[in-house]
């Protein structure tokens, strides 16, 4: 039958190349050969691959290597601060820790802030940092500002204080940007003026004791930490009144959850001889717990979510106290050669006077006092009463009474004074050295 045979007859027919007229022709067949054979050629790729790619990770690590076929390449230099280099803001951290006494999270953050802005890493449009300040009282919070304002400006009073206790009422917050036309002290500046908080780079503004503030504030302070800027109350056709707070440090400090951290420094006994640093790391732990709770009973959810840094102050042990003392001393000693005469104290004052200055829950605070109350009193009365002269060499140690403690067991303690003259002419040339034999022992009772 014809149709049977035309079957056959392409049955058995070699297969022909497609048309060159169709755009394919013996290009298109070779295309088609190609795609046959790629089998094979795969797995002579992959062979190779993997011949190539053993060397390469051998001499690369970076390079590496799936089953045969590189699938990524990272870089293989890592990039290392070399020892000793130094950041722009290298020297403010230095006097940070000269002047700030074991507080190393506030240093760092404030490193952060500083390195950004200096870097210009930082957001526009909104201040440098706005930080939160928590933890016991006396540990540091307001004395941090004071340092920061010296690193920065060379005087550690360049700072905008606004003490929050003269804020409690509402009427009080228009002192801070000033009393509508017609009211009451429209006449008189606002503390956040365009003067006070423009024109001088990394500005600090401190908002001190936020907890004491009327809500008010706080609302204010949303509109700095989110804006960058207010609007003052009195403002003009020529001046609208715009205050930009994008070259400012802002920080607030505050003592929220006083009470819950004062009874967590009772219960681990923080601050005793034999505190150990478990206890010292499980106590900052619930202060730092105690201080957000309290946060969320004062401050709303979208004041604290525009905080740049929350640092919560950790309770000073005791080598920090004895690190503060020699500071406290050493102002002692500039007062005492300004008259003249010279104060020394061995290990064993040092020691009486950290075990009477030392309060778990006030801080540096009664530190403070046992200097004023021991060491400066008791000078400033030998020297009202005459008993010491310019020259002199005061040198003061611990003596024990015949009376008893309050445990009725160990004898009651003193600080005594003993003066050597100084005034021996040697060489022609008069020079201050100590005499021998001349020691005059002086002693107060307090």
């Amino acid at each position: 039958m014809p149709g049977k045979k035309n079957s056959d007859s392409k049955k058995g027919a070699p297969k022909k190349p497609l048309k060159d007229d169709k755009g394919l022709g013996e290009s298109g067949n070779d295309e088609l050969l190609e795609e046959e054979a790629a089998p094979e050629e795969q797995q002579e790729l992959l062979a190779a691959s993997a011949e190539s790619g053993a060397g390469a990770d051998a001499g690369n690590p970076g390079l590496k290597n799936g089953g045969g076929i590189i699938t990524d390449y990272e870089a293989t230099i890592p990039i290392i601060i070399p020892p000793g280099a130094r950041s722009p803001v290298d020297d403010i951290i230095e006097v940070l820790h000269r002047e700030v006494i074991g507080q190393e999270r506030a240093i760092d953050a404030i490193a952060r802030a500083l390195l950004r802005s200096r870097e210009g890493f930082r957001t526009s449009g909104r201040p440098i940092s706005t930080m939160f300040f928590a933890g016991p009282t006396g540990v540091g919070k307001t004395e941090t500002v004071r340092a920061l304002a010296k690193a920065l400006h060379n005087d550690w009073r360049a700072v905008l204080k606004v003490d929050c206790s003269e804020y409690s009422e509402p009427h009080a917050i228009a002192r801070l940007i000033g009393a509508p036309p017609g009211y009451i002290g429209s006449d008189l500046p606002a503390i956040l003026s365009k003067e006070n908080v423009e024109g001088t780079t990394n500005r600090l503004i401190l908002f001190d004791e936020i907890e004491k503030a009327h809500f008010r504030l706080h609302n204010l302070l949303l509109q700095i930490m989110d804006e960058g800027r207010i609007t003052l109350a009195r403002r003009t056709k020529d001046d609208p009144g715009e205050v930009s707070f994008e070259d400012c440090i802002v920080i607030m400090t505050s003592n929220v959850g006083a009470g819950d951290i004062e009874k967590i420094l009772h219960q681990n006994r923080i601050g005793f001889r034999n505190a150990d640093s478990t206890a010292e790391i499980r106590s900052d732990q619930q202060i730092y717990m105690a201080a957000k709770e309290a946060m969320k009973n004062i401050f709303t959810p979208e004041f604290r979510n525009r905080l740049t840094e929350f640092i919560v102050f950790r309770a000073l042990d005791r080598p920090s106290l004895y690190k503060i003392l020699q500071k406290l001393l050493n102002i002692s000693a500039e007062r005492f050669a300004s008259l003249g005469f010279t104060l020394q104290l061995n290990d064993e004052v040092r020691d009486w006077l950290v075990d009477r200055g030392m309060d778990r829950e006030l801080g540096v605070r009664p530190l403070v006092r046992a200097v004023e109350k021991y060491i400066d009193t008791k000078v400033a009365e030998l020297h009202a009463y005459g008993l010491i002269h310019e020259g002199d060499l005061l040198e003061a140690r611990i003596q024990e009474t015949d009376e008893l403690a309050s445990d009725g067991i160990t004898p009651k303690s003193e600080i005594v004074f003993y003066r050597t003259p100084r005034s021996n002419e040697q060489g022609g040339r008069k020079r201050k050295l100590p005499m021998k034999n001349q020691r005059t022992e002086i002693i107060l009772r307090y």
